[in-house]
């Protein structure tokens, strides 16, 4: 039987049993056992809520280290939009991708790319005959797991397509092995940069019986720093960004929603007002809407529990960063 993994663990020196993290979790999946907080792993859904609210800081997401790629002969970074926000005046998305590859990378392939793919998979399956609405996006993990969890009756409803993360790892590995022939996919390490703790137990687990591309994932907290340095040198990047509005828009909550050119849709942010629409889904509440986009973390991917900036700073920061973008080159 599979254990699933999960990547919300407790450092229980540091918790004091105050119960604060109790209060916040979503799914009840905390208790105080004999003055510690204890996680029951079969309710945990890794929204990174106790992450957030432990004062403690005894909560904490466990990912991969730069170091992890070490010993790969090609590695590829996928930054994940949301990346873009953690950084204050920042006019090109060049400069992120070209200090990506100076602190180590071989190639970078933009998670903002595919997903502008997925957007425009998402217009044509729309209109398929048949398909139960509303239709559910597939993109949150958090949101995945709470439906497997919590509303069973509801899968039929996700639609059928991998993440953006997953299509942009498959497209950068056929990119590799197609310009470098010599490659072995063992010598190829795809390091997804995650705003969180959800994508790096989906990576790990995989979904049903689908195994992740991805190989590692850092967080943008950890990657942030190392890219401050090298950014601050100056020097002009490549041209390296091949996405525009609609993709970088996935990182805010509505982004991916408002793609799908069509009014009749719901775009929700924050893991209770999740659960509250999925109950009136489930209750057959929602009937005149064709998609729901639903995402966990509060101000969407940018509110993500590995991040460093402020999710509402970071959604300013991409809304005048789209000004210099065009709206889809994919």
């Amino acid at each position: 039987m599979h254990t699933y993994e999960h990547s919300v663990l407790l450092s229980s020196d540091k918790c004091i049993g105050c119960t604060t993290c109790v209060r916040h979790c979503p799914t009840e999946a905390i208790r105080i056992r004999d003055g510690r907080a204890v996680i029951n792993q079969g309710r945990c859904i890794d929204c990174g809520e106790c992450i957030r609210t432990c004062p403690q800081k005894a909560k904490k997401a466990v990912c991969s280290k730069l170091e992890a790629m070490d010993g790969f002969k090609w590695k590829i970074a996928l930054p994940a939009p949301a990346l873009y926000g953690q950084f204050e005046n920042l006019e090109d998305v060049d400069y992120v991708l070209q200090g990506l590859k100076d602190i180590g990378f071989d190639d970078v392939y933009e998670v903002s790319k595919a997903a502008e793919l997925v957007s425009a998979y998402t217009r044509t399956y729309l209109k398929t005959v048949g398909i139960p609405k509303p239709v559910i996006n597939s993109a949150c993990p958090v949101v995945l797991r709470l439906i497997s969890l919590r509303y069973p009756t509801l899968k039929e409803h996700i639609m059928q397509i991998l993440p953006p993360m997953e299509i942009a790892a498959k497209l950068a590995l056929e990119r590799a092995m197609k310009e470098h022939p010599e490659l072995t996919r063992e010598d190829i390490c795809v390091c997804f940069i995650s705003p969180c703790p959800g994508k790096v137990s989906y990576v790990r687990n995989g979904f049903g019986d689908y195994q992740s591309e991805v190989d590692e994932v850092l967080s943008i907290s950890d990657i942030y720093f190392n890219l401050i340095n090298v950014m601050r040198r100056g020097t002009e990047p490549e041209n390296l960004s091949e996405s525009g509005m609609i993709g970088i828009s996935w990182a805010t909550s509505g982004g991916e929603a408002s793609a799908i050119f069509n009014d009749k849709y719901l775009a929700a942010d924050g893991i209770e007002n999740c659960i509250r629409v999925l109950e009136q889904i489930d209750n057959e509440g929602i009937n005149n809407l064709e998609y729901v986009e639903l995402n966990a973390c509060s101000g969407g991917c940018v509110g993500g529990a590995m991040t460093v900036a402020n999710p509402y700073i970071a959604q300013a920061r991409l809304q005048s960063l789209k000004r210099y973008l065009p709206v889809s080159p994919n």
